[in-house]
């Protein structure tokens, strides 16, 4: 990211680059970019005071009967294309502010993130939150969705499923077998390379990437950051994997069960909390060297499990993914090294400014302003309520989780098994996201009942399996 001083500054930038265009840039509740662009030569003194007039009724968080909102470029968030250079586009990240001169519009998502590590703040607890985000991807030749009255259906075409299935055969992978694979099996590593290049020219901090197990899987895996600049980081990774991927005819989704019988795409989520400079997550001697507000952050996070989901997983696709006995966390469980817990604390950290702990349970369909902010506020509530994650039944369980006997998977508490159950999930549980403003009421209103037609409108069409296994009744 490059920060610009003032208007001058910017124009002085697009003189001397030669840039035509500038892009502002606006996540919409379900943490897609939407963008309005100008000619560059009318940005002015006005742009950064006033903005650009837009509808926020069409980004899903504002009310058609006052919709007029501005949307205002924040300087210190621009970036020239690392996608088409020859667009010769200068994009800043916008703030949503009110057209009465009142200040930012409470619903911007952005400032959700900033007002949770506010109130950290005002807690004592902490003055900054790193994370380190793992995205799981699939890279698909062709994705085909079809919705008639004569068919209902999803096509997938990639170079590297077997077909028939069952097999490696012309340098395919079988099922579940991509974990680290090499070229020629892994054909994936060119665009790895190029999204990585991107994401690097923008700001980003990238640990590594790798094929992950599934057939057409990949994972890019960010370094530790603090999370304002992760939650923008995120959103726009996923925009430029989405563009790169349309520019070698390909497809990336982030859908977290995509292709049958193949690993899912989740989106773990390291995080640890520093005061002035210092890791307070870390406590020699402790549990897992975790110190008594870390394990309190964990528990927090588990005791909420079942509204922050519906924020952490929002989609009714994300629960096809949640299933007991596959390969992501459905119990609300921790443990160091243990990757069928919800909440894992890596095993390979010995540097204490690293302490941290992982959750597993999140995918990238996600709103990352409001899953991060979320998942702050739910761990400041563990903080402030010295909750202890072992008392509370959490654990620490030292074993597989997928398989214990069902008895003793019984004993331990499940997250919720669908959308619907989340979202009931919210609406019983959501004062620790409102605690000290955080989260505006009228949004998490607004969430659920989008959500909720999301539900509506996926009951309304047949399932090839409901077709398979009930026609002949």
């Amino acid at each position: 990211m490059r920060a610009f001083a003032d208007a001058r500054d910017v124009r002085k930038f697009v003189d001397k680059n030669n840039i035509a265009f500038i892009a502002l840039m606006v996540s919409d509740i379900d943490g897609r970019f939407r963008t309005v662009t100008i000619p560059a030569d009318t940005f002015s003194d006005r742009t950064v005071a006033k903005g650009i007039g837009f509808d926020a009724s069409n980004l899903g968080y504002a009310t058609v009967d006052d919709s007029d909102m501005l949307l205002v470029p924040d300087l210190h968030c621009g970036f020239e294309d690392p996608v088409d250079p020859e667009a010769r586009t200068l994009s800043f990240l916008c703030d949503i502010m009110q057209t009465n001169e009142e200040g930012n519009f409470g619903q911007d998502l952005r400032h959700i993130v900033d007002k949770a590590i506010a109130t950290l703040a005002a807690e004592g607890l902490a003055d900054e939150m790193r994370v380190g985000v793992e995205l799981e991807f699939n890279v698909l030749d062709e994705l085909d969705s079809m919705m008639t009255r004569r068919e209902t259906a999803f096509r997938i075409e990639s170079s590297e499923i077997p077909s028939p299935p069952g097999g490696e055969e012309n340098y395919r992978i079988a099922s579940n077998r991509g974990y680290f694979r090499a070229e020629p099996n892994d054909h994936l590593l060119g665009i790895r390379n190029e999204i990585v290049t991107a994401l690097k020219a923008l700001g980003m901090q990238i640990k590594y990437h790798h094929h992950e197990v599934g057939s057409s899987q990949a994972e890019i895996e960010f370094q530790l950051t603090p999370v304002q600049f992760m939650a923008d980081a995120t959103t726009l990774a996923k925009h430029i994997c989405h563009r790169i991927a349309r520019k070698h005819g390909k497809i990336i989704t982030f859908i977290p069960k995509l292709i049958p019988n193949e690993a899912g795409n989740g989106m773990h989520v390291h995080q640890c909390w520093f005061r002035e400079g210092k890791n307070v997550f870390n406590a020699e001697g402790g549990l897992y060297d975790l110190s008594d507000t870390a394990l309190a952050a964990i528990a927090g996070i588990l005791t909420h499990a079942d509204s922050l989901l519906a924020l952490t997983n929002p989609t009714t696709n994300s629960y096809r993914r949640l299933i007991p006995g596959l390969e992501a966390p459905v119990k609300a469980a921790f443990a160091k090294a243990n990757r069928s817990a919800a909440i894992r604390i890596p095993g390979y950290i010995t540097d204490p400014e690293h302490r941290r702990f992982e959750f597993r349970t999140i995918d990238a369909t996600c709103n990352p302003y409001l899953a991060f902010a979320a998942m702050i506020m739910a761990s400041l509530d563990g903080a402030r309520k010295k909750l202890d994650p072992t008392r509370e039944g959490f654990g620490p369980f030292e074993t597989n989780l997928y398989k214990l006997p069902p008895e003793e998977l019984r004993k331990i508490r499940s997250f919720p098994a669908t959308l619907e159950d989340a979202l009931r999930g919210l609406e019983n549980d959501n004062a620790y996201l409102q605690y000290r403003g955080v989260f505006p009421e009228a949004l998490i209103a607004t969430w659920i009942a989008a959500k909720q037609r999301d539900i509506d409108e996926m009951r309304r069409i047949p399932h090839p399996w409901e077709i398979a296994r009930y026609y002949d009744l």
